[in-house]
């Protein structure tokens, strides 16, 4: 069992989290071509451009994340032992410039180091958004952060993903950078 994946605690019957394996590798391809079509609704282009696209930003995010994220975790979300999400996870040292700007110094620099996890993704098939897997799949790992002795959880989101930083505004993520993508963290303690 993987280091973050032994403190997974579910709470949603029938919903379970494993690590992934080299046999989910068609999956996960079917799950990126899945999210990719649904955000490039209405954009009109030709099949065989589409289906390039998506082979290209497969390939390139899987070897921006090995490159970004050599000692992540990778974990296949399933509903009743069938496969409807992916979930990546690396360990991080806090303290690196991502503080919680709710918090009274959180100018304050030289914040001591500590862990924190870092939800690198999160992709959930189209069928199973909106029912709270993710909200469960989220508030799980916050759990296993804290039986890890994390003082965060971290992730970066695309400020036109409207519907997932909502999410994460609800579930206690607070924005902490405006750039490119906004940094999100959310304090453990």
């Amino acid at each position: 069992m993987s280091r973050i994946g032994e403190h997974f605690a579910l709470t949603v019957p029938g919903l379970t989290i494993r690590p992934a394996r080299a046999e989910d590798d068609a999956f996960c391809r079917s799950l990126s071509d899945a999210t990719l079509r649904a955000a490039w609704v209405g954009i009109d282009m030709p099949d065989e451009l589409q289906n390039a696209l998506l082979v290209q930003q497969f390939e390139a995010q899987r070897i921006g994340y090995r490159q970004s994220f050599p000692k992540a975790e990778y974990f296949i979300i399933a509903e009743r032992e069938i496969a409807v999400g992916r979930l990546v996870v690396a360990e991080e040292m806090s303290g690196t410039g991502l503080h919680d700007q709710s918090e009274p110094d959180a100018s304050a620099a030289g914040r001591s180091a500590g862990l924190a996890l870092r939800l690198v993704d999160i992709a959930l098939l189209p069928a199973a958004q909106r029912r709270g897997v993710g909200r469960e799949v989220i508030a799980s790992l916050a759990r296993a952060g804290r039986a890890m002795g994390a003082e965060r959880l971290t992730l970066s989101v695309q400020p036109s993903n409207d519907r997932a930083r909502s999410l994460y505004l609800r579930l206690g993520f607070v924005e902490t950078d405006c750039e490119s993508f906004r940094q999100m963290t959310m304090r453990l303690d």
